[in-house]
């Protein structure tokens, strides 16, 4: 059975565990490094583990198949744009990939967003990562606007409420 749930606090092991697996399994998908955040010190783990598992400004999603977490999504409120957010950090296992579960986890992310007046929810991508385009867009994101020359360059952006 596949579940959605979002973080608890006390839970920054189990939020550094997930990123790192995230992180090492598929660099090319995030602009952080696996190598720099091994170099994070626990607190920061914790602190931002707590700072999204309560209170309506951040939120971190783990999705589990039985009691395995298997993905991670989390949304941040743009504080100059208060009804816009930022969806980062999404990932989901690759076993699980193409089973529908990613679909589950994002529409976790929407009903919080929803819940918490966010009105839309943007995402940024590597241009190269041509499958998390393609779902993006099956989740209903438009291209809002694109970046040349950094390697990472395509911003979409999604109405929520």
């Amino acid at each position: 059975m596949i579940t959605v749930r979002r973080l608890r606090l006390g839970e920054g092991e189990l939020f550094k565990q997930m990123r790192l697996t995230s992180l090492r399994e598929s660099p090319f998908a995030f602009s952080s490094t696996y190598e720099s955040a091994l170099k994070r010190t626990p607190e920061s783990w914790r602190d931002q583990a707590d700072q999204s598992a309560e209170g309506p400004d951040r939120a971190t999603f783990l999705l589990f198949s039985e009691d395995t977490p298997i993905g991670i999504a989390a949304i941040y409120r743009d504080m100059n744009n208060i009804d816009t957010g930022e969806v980062i950090q999404v990932w989901v296992s690759p076993g699980y990939r193409g089973t529908g579960a990613a679909e589950t986890l994002m529409e976790a992310v929407f009903g919080w967003a929803r819940e918490n007046t966010f009105r839309r929810i943007l995402a940024g991508l590597n241009y190269r990562n041509v499958r998390a385009l393609r779902f993006y867009q099956r989740m209903g994101f438009r291209l809002e606007h694109e970046t040349k020359g950094d390697g990472t360059g395509i911003f979409l952006l999604k109405d929520v409420g």
